[in-house]
């Protein structure tokens, strides 16, 4: 297989999303690392903005990440890519939100109220 040189490759960074995205599709990492140069700053904001945490809020983006990365064949190019994106990010940071959500044991819910001496008082 014969390398190519920097002048065999189209100058990525002046490509449209459009184009970034069927390089993507194409596999091509480098055309994916724009896309992620282009839209890390707001995908962020939206992940810690939900999540509340620095930490958290990268490992949010990260996920979002491999998600559009699997699923760029079912961008139909409806809305921009940066709209695709967010919409992403925000799904998978309101799923950990949800995922942390502090769980009620039912056989709590289902036991015998404790008996309360003020309860006498009211009818």
């Amino acid at each position: 297989m014969q390398a190519r040189n920097a002048a065999d490759l189209p100058d990525l960074v002046t490509l449209d999303d459009v184009a970034l995205v069927q390089l993507s599709r194409e596999r091509n990492g480098d055309a994916f690392r724009i896309i992620m140069q282009r839209n890390n700053q707001r995908l962020y904001r939206v992940a810690r903005s939900v999540v509340q945490d620095d930490s958290e809020a990268e490992d949010v983006v990260q996920q979002a990440y491999v998600n559009a990365f699997d699923s760029l064949g079912k961008f139909r190019g409806d809305s921009s890519l940066a709209t695709w994106l967010t919409r992403i990010t925000l799904n998978e940071a309101l799923g950990r939100l949800r995922r942390q959500r502090p769980m009620v044991d039912l056989e709590v819910l289902d036991a015998e109220p404790p008996a309360h001496p003020r309860s006498s008082r009211f009818p």
